[in-house]
Order: C-alpha cells, then structure tokens, then sequence
C-alpha cells in the first residue's frame, strides 16, 4: 500500500464531530453528572491541584509539604509534573474539578484525532480514518482507565508520535525532526511510566522493520549513515527537552520506594489475561466474574469496535501487506506481554526496564493500536478491490454470528435458571431514591449473564446492519454503524469502571473546603488537625493533600511515597510510642540522633519554647524562635537532600532526625531559622527544559509558515 510523507490537515468539522461523539459516548461524566471515580480524584487530581495553588501564590512547585510529611514534586511519575500542559493549565485557569475532566476528555479526544491523522499514512479512505479514529477514541483501554489520568494521557500521543516518525524517516526536515521531538516528549512527560518504558521498544521495533524492510540500493551505507543521523539528533533534541525531568527522576529514584526492579511476582499482577480479550467482541461481559477474569475490572476491556474487529480477524486468514505482518506481529508481542505469565516472565529477565512495570495491563494500549491499523488497512484493501460480501469474509461473519447467538442464548437460560440477575431485581432498583441511586442499584443487579445476552443482542443486531453496509458498499451507513457501535460499548461499561455516583458539583464543593493560596500551617498537635467525612474522603482522596496543614496522623496511599517515610508509618503502627501525632509540625528536642530516637518521638524530648512562623511557602519557612537552653529544632518534613537551613548568613545542610525528619541546631535566646529546599541541579535542568520547549516550539510554527523545510542530504 502506497504511502505518503505529507501531513494532512484535520478539519474543524471532523474535530467537532469527534468531539461530539466523545461527548456523547461519556455521557455520564461528559454532561459532569457523575465525576470520574478512584484513582481519577485520589490520586492523580492532589498533585495538580497543588501545583495550581503554588503557581498562583507565586511559588514554584518543587516540594510538596503536604503529602505524608513532604515528597519532591519534580520527582513524581505519576502526576504529569514535567507536561507542559499541565503547566500551562496549572499557571492560567488552575485546576478544579471540572477543569481536570475536561483535560482527561482533552487526552481522549486528542488520541481519537491522533489515530485519524496517523491511518492517512497508509492513504486510507477519509471514512476508513474516521472509523480508525472514534475506535481508539473510545477503544476499552480508554473506557476501562478512565480513572487514571496518566494512562490515558500517555495513550494520547502515542499515535501522534507514531505518525510524527513515520514522517520523519521517510522525508526528513527540521520542521519534522522538531515536531517528532516534541511531540515524543509530550508523551514521555505524561505518561504513567510504563507506557514510556512499552513506547521505547514499540519505536525501537518500528525502526528497525524500516530498516530492515528497506529497498536495497547502491548506496545502503550512505542509507544507513543517513538513518543514524536522524535518530541520533531525534535522541539528542528529546534528552534536552527532558533534562529536567529526567534529573528530577533520577534525583528521587535512590529515596523512592518503587525506585527499585520489583519482584517477578509483584511484576506479573494485574495483566490484561487471555480470558479479557473476550471483551473484543463483548465488551460488557468483563465488568462482572471475578473468578473467570482474576484481574482487575479496568485491566480488562480490549474492545475497538465490531467493524474493526471483523476486518482485524479477515486480515489474520488473507494475504497481508508487509505492514500489516508487521503491526500483527508486534500487536500480538504487546497482547502477550500484557498477558503477564509466561511471557512477561521471560521479558523480566532479559529486557531492561519490564521489570519496573507492575501492571502489565497497559501495554496492550499497543496491541489495540497495531489491531485498529491492521483492520484499517484491510477494509481499505476490501474497498479497493470492490470485494463482493464473500469468501474469507463472509464465513468469519457468520462465525461471529453463530458465536453472539450462543452467547444470547447462554445468558439468558442462565439468567432464568439461577433467577439472579436484572429481571430479579427491579423491585429493588425502583425502590431507590433518586437517579444517580436507581443507577447505581441498576449497575449492581447486572450479572455476568446479563451481560452475556445483553451485549450479545446489541452485537447481533450491529452485525447485521455491518453486513447489509457492506453488501451495498456503503461506506457512509458502515461509518454511522461504527458510531452508534462505539457509543453503546462506551455507555454500558463506564458505569461500571469510570463513573461514580456522585456529581463533579459534589466533588467540588469538598475542594472548595481548602484554604486559598498557600498559608503559613497552623502550629497545633497533628491530632488536632481537621478532617472529611468518610463519604467525603470517598470524593476527593485524604484530607491532608487539601487542608494546607503540615503533617498527618496516618499515611496516605499515594503513588510516591519516601522508603524513610513508609518506615516511620510502619514503624509508628508497631510502636505507639514513635508516634508524632501530639507534636506540632514544629517542636524542640535535646537529641536528634538515631541513637535516642525517644527523646525525638516522644514527649520526654520535648523543650518549651517560643516560635513565630514569619513566612511559608512549599519549599521554605522562615521562623523566629526562642528557647531557654541551646537544643534542636525539628521539622516535620521528610528528610532529604537539596534541604538547608540559614541562621543568619551561615548556610548548612539540615540534620537528620530520628530516622526520617529534619532539624536545625538552635542557641539559647532568640534566633532566625530558615528551613530551605534548593535542589539547584534539577533547576538549573528545568530552566533548560523550558527554554528548549519554547525555542523548539517557536521554530516549529516558524518552519510551519514556510512552504518547505532544509532537507538532510
């Protein structure tokens, strides 16, 4: 198939028809009815938030002092730290609730337009790449993580950047080695660390199928210095982009938890098991059955459509083209090594990096990617060829159909012989009060036959209308088919893995609860410091990311997490007396060291004393203190390094106490104390970060002006 080095353009009217599709198929979260349960809000939605208050109280982000007594912001993986977006959006409008559902729906939509842009590679009909498009858009990875941000974020560009590459090594120009650039550095600054680790080796695959595939010609040597080039000064431009990030990473990574090759066990949990890939063809069926599907619910949707799906299975029994060989085989690589078992055994042994990935369920982001292109290419072919509705095709149809009637047929005997299920519970359903309750119980009393029989009369009557298109070679009708088809997937799974059942109103009237700016802490025991509601800790995560009050009285589940802070937490739950819950964020203590831990964590260290905060912002206080004897004031912030403290001009590394706070040696009398975090390398990186984005983006709208490029001879 003919391939072509050109960009082309996305239209306005096709990106308004993607975004009312998006809308419509995220219906109960889109219309912000519902908010994006779990990890959406728990998790990923804190470290933004903080971000966002910093920036507008004029401070830069660096250490967070809120999270389990402090963490380095720069070095967290899971937050989007290093995106320029979230910058952009942290610095401007700043986060709330309903501006982190719109950036999550921003990723969905742009991986849609992604994927549409990238089919035009294979100069696929206009529709063929609209059907492409809306079945990543909504494909069952997207529906399935729609809870964790940096998933979604990172399968955003994968596309972009494929395509980006693509373009690169068959033309080369400034114009799109800096796009490559960019565009792969936005991903790498989003994605959930895995899907970087997963990007690496699918690029590495792709560059070497163009190698290998390459026409012979005279001058093979010249063709690979030419090849070298290129990648080299791609490698080079994307190592400047992320020399912050990638200093900020390396920063955290000897202090970090997850810093370390986790165990094969632990490497193999959650994958996406052969037994999930039933969700290709019913999606709604892995949202109940724990016991068949042993992983987690959002581990398991495949789905990409029943179109694609059909065209996918036609392309694995004809003659395939040398990319479609390609793209099969290195989607199945991906499917398996999502699979864990086995295959992710052996790839934890001899590939670098596999071993740090704990949940093997993202890479199949990669197979679904390489599946939709396979299936995209083999429904051009069909509509080049003007196949008649025949042969391969024909007897892959009516095995899909024998398989959805055996499906119907199974649900609902089961339905009717074990009397669980939807028709058993409507009582209760009609009894709740209010929708979001009469939804909720509805969601619940779906059983696992529902499923099978309800999913399975949808997809019949789908194939059906799928076959009269095609019979008729009408390519609008097969387009229409695919949107009402990815719609219904869309709206039948997300009650059960991304939507919860309170409103984004509700969620935001818990974050309005948080003080504004960044306050000087209140110095009160940490037991004194106030708290939610457990239905409202259910909405937005623990209360200590959102109070702007130092410390906590418990650790919070959060992806990053100091290995010296889990100590004092797993420490404190065996040993009441390490407690720090009757001290405030600061107190005085005679002996700091690990050799009279009791005189730091329990009140027989502690000194009077008289303390005003003067200043406070994440990363620096500011204190006059007066004591009666000279002793050591201690800080209740994760020790670690970058930290100083100022008493006058002299500065000093602070001094550890205990075994995982800080503190400064203070004199009798009065005194100023500063507490200081200046982790100068990671900003002089991020400085040059900044600068390289911008100058590289500025370039690149520059060269876009002009009608052609310089060109590597």
């Amino acid at each position: 198939m003919q391939v072509y080095a050109n960009s082309n353009r996305v239209s306005p009217k096709t990106i308004l028809f993607f975004i009312l599709i998006l809308f419509v198929a995220f219906l109960p979260v889109s219309t912000f009815q519902f908010f994006i349960k779990n990890d959406a809000f728990s998790g990923y939605f804190p470290p933004k938030f903080f971000m966002s208050e910093s920036l507008h109280a004029g401070h830069l982000p660096l250490w967070n002092p809120y999270i389990n007594f402090g963490i380095p912001q720069y070095g967290d993986m899971s937050s989007g730290y290093w995106s320029p977006i979230t910058w952009l959006i942290a610095s401007t409008v700043g986060y709330n609730a309903y501006v982190f559902t719109i950036e999550i729906f921003f990723y969905i939509l742009l991986g849609g337009l992604g994927m549409y842009t990238l089919l035009g590679y294979w100069n696929v009909h206009s529709k063929i790449k609209f059907i492409g498009g809306i079945g990543f858009m909504c494909c069952g990875y997207n529906i399935g993580h729609l809870q964790h941000f940096n998933w979604l974020s990172g399968a955003a560009f994968l596309p972009w950047c494929m395509w980006a590459y693509l373009i690169l090594i068959q033309n080369f120009s400034f114009k799109n080695l800096i796009r490559t650039a960019l565009l792969f550095y936005l991903l790498f600054s989003s994605a959930h660390p895995g899907i970087s680790i997963g990007t690496c080796y699918f690029f590495v695959a792709i560059m070497l199928f163009q190698l290998l595939s390459k026409e012979k010609t005279k001058s093979l040597l010249a063709d690979i210095k030419k090849t070298g080039t290129t990648h080299l000064l791609l490698l080079t431009l994307v190592l400047i982009l992320s020399a912050g990030m990638l200093t900020g990473y390396l920063d955290i990574l000897p202090h970090f938890l997850r810093g370390e090759k986790i165990s094969l066990q632990n490497s193999l949990s959650n994958p996406t098991n052969i037994q999930s890939w039933i969700s290709s063809l019913l999606p709604l069926s892995t949202v109940k059955n724990e016991s068949l599907f042993q992983t987690d619910p959002s581990m398991r949707n495949c789905y990409f459509s029943l179109t694609l799906l059909l065209f996918f299975i036609t392309a694995l029994f004809t003659g395939k083209t040398i990319w479609q060989k390609f793209l099969l085989l290195t989607g199945l690589a991906f499917a398996l090594l999502s699979a864990g078992g086995f295959f992710k055994t052996i790839a934890y042994s001899i590939l670098p990096g596999i071993g740090y990935v704990r949940l093997n369920g993202e890479f199949r982001i990669f197979a679904i990617l390489c599946f939709i292109i396979l299936a995209a290419i083999e429904l051009q072919k069909w509509k080049d060829k003007d196949l008649s509705f025949s042969g391969t095709i024909k007897w892959i149809y009516y095995s899909l159909e024998v398989i959805l009637f055996a499906a119907i047929c199974i649900g609902i005997y089961k339905t009717l012989s074990t009397k669980e299920g939807l028709f058993y519970s409507m009582h209760t359903i009609t009894a709740q009060p209010g929708i979001a309750l009469k939804l909720k119980a509805l969601v619940d009393a779906v059983s696992f036959y529902d499923s099978f029989w309800i999913q399975g009369i949808v997809q019949m009557l789908l194939l059906w209308s799928i076959k009269y298109s095609l019979l008729n070679n009408n390519f609008k009708l097969l387009k229409n088919i695919m949107i009402a088809d990815i719609i219904l997937a869309s709206l039948f799974n997300i009650p059960f893995t991304g939507a919860g059942k309170a409103s984004v109103a509700d969620v935001q009237q818990v974050i309005n609860k948080s003080p504004n700016g960044i306050p000087i802490p209140v110095v009160q025991p940490l037991k004194n410091i106030d708290t939610l509601t457990t239905p409202e800790k259910g909405l937005t995560g623990d209360w200590s990311m959102y109070n702007k009050q130092i410390g906590t009285v418990q650790e919070v589940a959060y992806p990053i997490a100091l290995k010296n802070s889990v100590t004092y937490f797993e420490r404190k739950e065996n040993n009441n007396d390490l407690s720090m819950d009757v001290r405030p964020y600061l107190f005085t203590a005679e002996i700091i060291d690990d050799s009279s831990i009791s005189n730091i964590y329990s009140t027989f260290g502690f000194k009077k004393y008289d303390a005003v905060v003067n200043q406070f912002s994440p990363d620096k206080i500011s204190l006059n203190i007066k004591t009666e004897t000279s002793s050591n004031i201690v800080y209740l912030q994760n020790y670690y390094p970058h930290w100083f403290y100022y008493k006058g001009k002299e500065r000093k590394a602070v001094e550890k106490a205990g075994f995982n706070f800080m503190s400064a040696p203070i004199p009798q009398g009065e005194s100023l104390i500063i507490f200081s975090f200046e982790p100068m390398l990671v900003k002089w990186m991020m400085a040059i970060s900044a600068f390289a984005f911008l100058l590289l983006f500025s370039l690149l709208l520059i060269l876009k002006t002009k009608p052609s490029s310089l060109s590597l001879q």
